[in-house]
């Protein structure tokens, strides 16, 4: 009976660890599908009997273009195309001798028909009782083509380097150009070559060097009218000329060269600043066509040779040159110590125009500040004054406390917009960031000019944008700004004008593309905007305009100074002026907020002058007005 219960729980032990091993099974084989399906690089299962291709994984797949099945029907010579199957299945044999193998670059074809270039892994391994061959490929074709191409720019560089070195340090022409043809020769494995240049004002080609060319064919060669014959044809044109078999073709003008064997032929243009000053080219005597790459390396080569052709050309002119550039380094110096003084002079100068510009950037704030206080004080009590003595005062004197509080408010006016100036100019403005809507900031601009615009029998029209925007900014400086406009343009338009104010969505590319026209304006909108919606707001009047030339300078500080008679306290009277920065706010303002003013002044029947305003608006709004 202990033996039976003894042997019970003995197989109950292995049940358990027969349940356990079956569980660690089961979750090896997950963990091997999942990295199998997930790895970055192809992964191959090989028979290794004939190299068929057992499984792959979905980075194979992608790979190749094949399915699973498609793969395993398809036949080795066409997923390994010509000698490619060969090396394919030596690499299967030297795994199978040394446990593994590897091909850098085994060379596999794409259901597509497109060729690439596997970096293949394989060892030796087994899949249950079978023995395979694991493959793992990683795809190199970018990067065996970026060598390839590295290894010719390589080599064409240590040409391009060895030429330049040769210019810089031969003095004589033809001795020069003697080692230029030697080395393009040897680094292209021609048979031999030349190079012409040309002389008498374009109309001959002269063989200046040559190599391995034989007497008869100096003789006929020696000077080629340009136009005739392949190298004629290059030196008329400016483009390479090239042919297989000149013995074929009807471009050779020279019977010499037919009975000198000549096959191969290739000419290019040596060119300097655009114009042909020679022509170099190279034969064999077996057919043969230049590649891309060679060609375009002889081109090269042709910008540099003829570069040095026009400099040695131009040497013996540039020497009595020299003599006359001595003399006049002499006068040269004397006018640089001038140019040196009056630099000198200018310097001193801007320097005390900035200590000027900040005496009055300082003077603006100072005085804003101290003359904000009294001003205070002055209307408090002029108002105070006014109302409790109105009973008791004469109809005279309570028209003077009109008058002192009204030049009192003016004045403060005045003093708010220099601080207000002096603030934005320092940056220490303070502005909200809150959601303004422009319809709302639209309306509102017009019922505060109502009354005004009915007194001096001004039509207005007022296009508010057809769909909701939000502006993100400070809807009191931004009302604020609009109504500076509004004032301008009801100042400057006779009774009996047209005021308007439209608005229209933009995109950055629109404005991008006046920049040349708009940057004189605001030269950081350019630089520091990186695009996004913008809405236009454009006031435009049929006032007394403004000339092309005072565009820039009306924005600036103090610019409506002019003639003291002509300024005015009044918002309304036609043709008042101001101190001159109601435009410098409204330009700093807008610029706060991350957009740009500018002025056009309008032609036709009507002249006038149109303000126009960009600033960012949200994108929400711009999305809701395109779906809503």
């Amino acid at each position: 009976m202990p033996c039976k219960k003894h042997l019970q729980t003995q197989t109950e032990k292995l049940q358990k660890e027969h349940e356990d091993l079956r569980r660690q099974i089961e979750a090896a084989q997950k963990r091997f599908q999942h990295i199998f399906d997930h790895a970055g690089d192809a992964l191959f299962f090989i028979d290794p009997t004939d190299g068929r291709l057992l499984q792959v994984n979905p980075q194979g797949e992608r790979m190749l273009g094949y399915s699973q099945e498609e793969i395993r029907r398809q036949s080795l010579s066409v997923l390994f195309p010509g000698r490619q199957m060969r090396r394919y299945l030596r690499l299967v044999r030297r795994v199978m001798r040394d446990g593994y193998g590897e091909e850098p670059a085994l060379q596999l074809r794409r259901k597509d028909g497109e060729k690439l270039i596997g970096a293949v892994h394989a060892r030796l391994g087994q899949l249950g009782e079978h023995q395979i061959v694991h493959g793992v490929i990683r795809d190199v074709t970018r990067f065996r083509q970026a060598e390839n191409a590295l290894r010719r720019r390589n080599r064409e560089l240590v040409l391009l380097n060895e030429i330049a070195r040769n210019i810089a340090g031969r003095s004589g022409l033809d001795e020069l150009l003697q080692t230029i043809l030697e080395d393009v020769i040897a680094v292209l494995e021609a048979h031999g070559g030349g190079i012409f240049l040309v002389r008498d004002e374009g109309t001959t080609l002269q063989l200046a060097v040559h190599r391995n060319i034989s007497s008869d064919v100096l003789t006929d060669i020696r000077n080629v009218p340009p136009g005739l014959g392949l190298a004629g044809r290059v030196a008329a044109s400016g483009h390479p000329q090239g042919s297989a078999d000149v013995q074929t073709d009807l471009r050779l003008r020279s019977h010499a060269i037919r009975n000198a064997g000549w096959r191969g032929f290739q000419a290019i243009p040596l060119t300097a600043q655009e114009q042909t000053v020679g022509v170099l080219f190279l034969f064999n005597h077996d057919r043969r066509v230049l590649n891309h790459d060679e060609r375009s390396l002889l081109m090269a080569i042709g910008h540099q040779v003829g570069t040095a052709i026009q400099g040695a050309e131009l040497f013996e002119a540039l020497k009595w040159q020299n003599r006359l550039t001595k003399a006049s380094n002499r006068e040269l110096q004397r006018s640089r110590r001038k140019l040196s003084d009056n630099l000198t002079r200018v310097q001193d100068h801007n320097r005390e125009l900035k200590r000027l510009e900040r005496m009055k950037s300082n003077f603006m704030a100072l005085a804003s500040h101290e003359l904000r206080t009294p001003l205070t004080c002055v209307i408090s009590g002029t108002q105070f004054l006014r109302d409790n003595l109105a009973g008791r005062l004469p109809p005279d004197e309570v028209q003077l406390f009109d008058a002192v509080l009204q030049g009192a408010q003016r004045l403060d006016t005045i003093v708010r917009d220099m601080l207000e100036a002096a603030r934005l100019e320092t940056n220490s403005l303070y502005l909200a960031r809150e959601k303004v809507d422009l319809a709302v900031l639209l309306r509102n601009l017009g019922d505060e000019f109502s009354s005004v615009l009915s007194q001096r029998q001004l039509s207005f029209d007022l296009q508010p944008p057809p769909h909701p925007l939000e502006l993100t900014g400070d809807a009191f400086h931004l009302k604020r700004t609009l109504s500076r406009l509004m004032e301008n343009a009801v100042k400057y338009t006779p009774s009996g004008g047209e005021i308007a104010v439209h608005s229209r969505l933009r995109c950055f590319a629109e404005v991008q593309a006046e920049r040349s026209a708009l940057a004189p304006f605001s030269p950081n909108f350019f630089r520091d905007t990186i695009g996004g919606p913008l809405v236009q707001i454009t006031v435009r009047d049929t006032g007394i305009g403004i000339q092309p030339g005072e565009h820039l300078r009306v924005f600036d500080k103090f610019y409506e100074i002019g003639e003291i008679d002509a300024h005015s306290t009044s918002r309304t009277r036609f043709g008042g002026k101001g101190v001159g920065l109601g435009l410098t706010l409204v330009k700093g303002m807008v610029e706060a907020h991350g957009g740009m003013v500018w002025l056009e002044s309008c032609t036709g029947q009507q002249p006038g002058s149109a303000f126009h305003l960009l600033l960012p608006v949200s994108l929400d709004s711009v999305m809701g007005a395109a779906y809503g």
